[in-house]
């Protein structure tokens, strides 16, 4: 192994959260663009004098937004330790019209730095609800059967239920929303966990109680609905 390789594993071992999943969610939108943007650009190495330079650009304040996402994407696929300081330097304090922008692009030199390691692409996923560590944020939405309502002891069912099968798949429950006509959830699944192993296997385990929760649900990672998108995702489960 090289020693570049060598100072790179340092580099990232001294970082957390290996496999990276943006903690902050990313407007899908800035994802977008960001993504398109940044597909005109080649990797290309900088020297130190390069990046000496594109860092006092970046933080010049008289360097317009646009000219700043162009430097902050141009550090990104430098893909080095440098680069990365720079990026991960600005973040801490960054113009707040292009917070999201800097986050991406930090994130998108890690995964070139990583990349660099291996012959395998590393990449980053960004999910209008963010995440944590290695586990994606979920919303999910459980709907009684037809023609009935949760009732309080339903209400603790699901939570218990839910509750002791996340432990067992290393999912964590954020928070409930109880409601006569639905429940709602947010949860932090794993990676390497289907959606569909945790709320079916949950769904399942609480119509041992007897049947009263449908099968059909809603799982989404964009946002949290508010209750005017509920009532439209209610209509469409029910069909």
């Amino acid at each position: 192994m090289t020693e570049g390789k060598k100072e790179i594993i340092r580099f990232l071992e001294s970082l957390p959260e290996k496999f990276q999943i943006l903690e902050q969610g990313i407007d899908l939108d800035i994802q977008k663009e960001y993504l398109n943007y940044s597909h005109g650009f080649e990797r290309g190495s900088m020297n130190d004098d390069e990046l000496e330079k594109m860092e006092i650009l970046l933080f010049h304040p008289d360097l317009p937004l646009e000219g700043k996402k162009k430097a902050l994407t141009i550090l990104a696929h430098a893909g080095s330790i440098g680069a990365f300081k720079i990026l991960a330097k600005y973040y801490e304090n960054p113009a707040k019209e292009i917070k999201q922008w800097a986050v991406m692009a930090l994130q998108e030199c890690r995964m070139f730095l990583e990349s660099e390691l291996t012959e395998e692409n590393h990449g980053f996923i960004m999910t209008g609800l963010g995440g944590s560590k290695d586990k994606l944020r979920t919303y999910l939405l459980l709907l009684p059967l037809v023609g009935e309502q949760f009732n309080n002891n339903q209400h603790k069912i699901i939570e218990n239920e839910l509750a002791h099968l996340g432990k067992k798949l290393n999912c964590e429950i954020e928070s409930f929303d109880f409601q006569e006509d639905y429940v709602g959830l947010t949860a932090l699944i794993p990676m390497d966990i289907a959606i569909a192993t945790f709320i079916e296997g949950g769904i399942s385990s609480c119509n041992e109680f007897g049947s009263f929760v449908l099968e059909d649900y809603y799982a989404g990672n964009v946002n949290i609905p508010d209750r005017k998108e509920i009532e439209e995702i209610i209509k469409i489960i029910r069909g």
